[in-house]
């Protein structure tokens, strides 16, 4: 039987690439999308037609308790391997010129719907099991950010929280770490477009290069690898 994950985001650009890397590696998984039902159904049935079944269900994780029947439906009573989240919008410009409802909505997406995706997918876990969350390269050393402070912000508590839970789920062998994105090859979204030349490593992130950080950190016999920041930045943001 395909060990199970749970990839909340997993339709569109770095969710879609996890769950394209999962399912090419032989993993059952369960996509969910807050919103862009038409993109998800297109999504799902690309990868059918190319032999690689792919869940998708419609839940907005910053909504308490949207992911429990979901996750229920879905494991049943096998156990959840991975949860992969990746939802979380950027926003560009000046602190000072967000307002509190601006801000509140990027902390629900990017923090509150992570801790309601683990709240929910825990109770589907046993030991092997493995969480991931997704920042930006620079937020795990509280580097400050100009154009994209308040994402930066969310992104910098969202690793302050993942290491909390690590040293809380480390008694019962669920690992928890972190990915830290530098600039993918995916067309920007909501952030100022940056080339390869601004990169020290002169690379951009692909898709292959998430793929191996997914792979080592979803390793079931990875209990002691946790608390931990892979960073995909070609030494961006150092």
């Amino acid at each position: 039987m395909a060990d199970k994950a749970v990839i909340v985001g997993g339709t569109r650009r770095v969710g879609r690439w996890c769950s394209e890397a999962l399912l090419a590696a032989g993993w059952s998984v369960l996509a969910l999308y807050r919103s862009g039902a038409d993109e998800a159904a297109a999504f799902h049935a690309e990868l059918e037609a190319a032999g690689l079944p792919l869940g998708i269900a419609q839940a907005d994780a910053a909504s308490e308790g949207a992911l429990k029947q979901p996750l229920e439906d879905y494991c049943g009573a096998d156990p959840l391997r991975l949860l992969v989240y990746s939802a979380g919008p950027a926003s560009r410009g000046p602190l000072s010129a967000l307002d509190s409802a601006g801000l509140e909505d990027l902390w629900r997406a990017n923090v509150l719907g992570f801790h309601n995706a683990v709240r929910s997918s825990l109770q589907h876990m046993q030991r092997g099991s493995a969480i991931i969350g997704f920042i930006s390269a620079g937020n795990e050393t509280l580097r400050a950010y100009r154009e994209v402070a308040a994402y930066g912000a969310c992104k910098t508590m969202l690793a302050s929280y993942c290491r909390s839970l690590a040293r809380e789920l480390a008694p019962r062998g669920i690992a928890v770490n972190c990915i830290a994105l530098g600039v993918t090859d995916l067309p920007p979204e909501g952030v100022p477009a940056i080339s390869a030349d601004a990169i020290p490593a002169g690379e951009l992130v692909g898709q292959e290069d998430l793929a191996r950080a997914l792979w080592q950190l979803s390793r079931a016999d990875s209990a002691v690898l946790t608390g931990s920041v892979i960073n995909l930045g070609g030494a961006f943001g150092l």
